[in-house]
């Protein structure tokens, strides 16, 4: 029996969980699934929920569970041996003052670096610090961030990438890329939603590069949908992909849309089942 949670695709039984809780009732359908299609945005409670129940889940969330947030992610690329920029966790900011006051008041990373606060995302709650009094501008916006508890972040060495950051999107066993390219002389913060261009065809060398980069991340921590921002050293002679962060929630225009990106995912969930040796005939798009 196949179950489906995920409010665009049909199975056996379909559940829109919505605001209610897991009740005894969705506790027994999940029990008895073979398969199991979950949203998106999926709740932890039942991810876990449905993950140990025995059952075939999609998406694989084990990473985005164990691996929460930027501090999470930064853990997950060393344990992984994935490459990655110099990124430390930071729980405060008085944790990263004292750090700062016991090494005399020098930051743990060269001018510039980054600033990306914990459980924020696509380039929100990022700060990049140029000098010392950017520095304190962006700790003193942390500090009234954490009197609301949102707490927790990572400093980042900067890249030098021109602003170019390459997306790696998986669905499936499936990678597609593009590039999110500055619209503006010397941006360094670029996310689609502060205007930057998506490029699909530039610099394919470095697209199959990260194509095969992204591949890898899903192969070592099973992620089979999800969006992964890489940037390369554009200075070096032959710059090496560097793995920034993962959005397990992500835009769809660079994938040519929403109709275009349910269809793909359709097509995964198909070869998903297939692979599985469950019969994807009940799994029908609504």
């Amino acid at each position: 029996m196949i179950l489906s949670f995920h409010p665009c695709f049909d199975g056996d039984i379909q559940i829109i969980l919505g605001d209610r809780s897991l009740d005894a009732a969705i506790l027994r359908r999940i029990s008895k699934a073979d398969a199991i299609i979950l949203p998106q945005a999926c709740p932890q409670k039942l991810y876990e929920a449905c993950a140990g129940s025995g059952a075939h889940v999609f998406p694989n969330y084990d990473a985005r569970i164990r691996y929460p947030g930027k501090i999470g992610q930064a853990r997950m690329f060393r344990d992984q041996g994935l490459s990655h920029p110099k990124t430390l966790a930071w729980e405060s900011v008085a944790r990263f003052s004292q750090a700062c006051a016991d090494s005399r008041h020098i930051p743990p990373h060269e001018f510039p670096f980054l600033i990306k606060e914990d459980r924020r995302h696509e380039a929100e709650g990022i700060f990049f610090i140029e000098n010392r009094a950017g520095l304190g501008l962006a700790l003193d916006g942390l500090s009234l961030r954490e009197t609301s508890g949102a707490r927790g972040f990572v400093t980042q060495d900067y890249v030098s990438c021109g602003g170019n950051v390459l997306r790696g999107v998986v669905i499936g066993t499936r990678v597609l890329t593009y590039w999110k390219r500055p619209t503006q002389p010397g941006q360094r913060i670029t996310t689609i939603s502060r205007g930057a261009v998506i490029d699909p065809a530039w610099r394919p060398d470095l697209q199959e590069r990260g194509a095969m980069a992204a591949a890898l991340l899903s192969e070592k921590t099973g992620i089979n949908l999800g969006a992964i921002d890489i940037v390369f050293p554009m200075s070096d002679k032959d710059p090496e992909p560097l793995f920034l962060e993962i959005n397990y929630y992500f835009g769809r225009r660079g994938l040519g849309g929403t109709e275009a990106y349910y269809g793909m995912l359709y097509q995964a969930i198909q070869h998903w089942l297939t692979e599985a040796g469950i019969d994807p005939r009940s799994v029908r798009p609504v």
